[in-house]
């Protein structure tokens, strides 16, 4: 009998826990980003809500921007590191192919017409704002 409560409680402590879900941070939200920082940037492919409501799976770049007394050390010291910045989203992020898009409930609503890259096109898309209040070193490095 005891056995059987165990299990219960055991199955109602894993099926109340939340479970975080796909989501596009917007403009002001705080976030956790872990990737390779490259001079003024840090290239991610997990963005993590600081509520916990979600990650964002996408592959992007931000630019790092903030107090420079925290950025100018992040920028030359930590150039090649794998490291997770923590900080607040200063622009939106711009769907894959320059497109702002919005999801309501299972429905997406696409703004624009993306345009099909140009070959040797020196435009580049503008990079997201990442304002960095803190960093957590891992000591590790990014591959070459």
């Amino acid at each position: 009998m005891q056995a059987l409560v165990m299990a219960l409680s055991v199955a109602l402590v894993v099926t109340g826990q939340s479970k975080t879900s796909d989501v596009v941070p917007k403009r002001g939200d705080a976030v956790s980003v872990r990737g390779c920082i490259t001079g003024g940037t840090i290239q991610s492919s997990e963005t993590e809500m600081q509520d916990l409501s979600g990650t964002y799976p996408g592959f992007i770049t931000y630019r790092i921007a903030g107090n420079r007394k925290l950025v100018n050390p992040i920028k030359k010291e930590h150039d090649g590191h794998a490291d997770v910045l923590t900080g607040t989203l200063k622009s939106d992020l711009l769907a894959r192919d320059g497109r702002q898009e919005k999801r309501v409930g299972k429905t997406r609503i696409t703004i624009g017409v993306g345009q099909p890259p140009r070959p040797g096109s020196l435009a580049q898309e503008p990079l997201p704002v990442l304002d960095v209040t803190a960093i957590e070193h891992t000591g590790a490095t990014c591959r070459a």
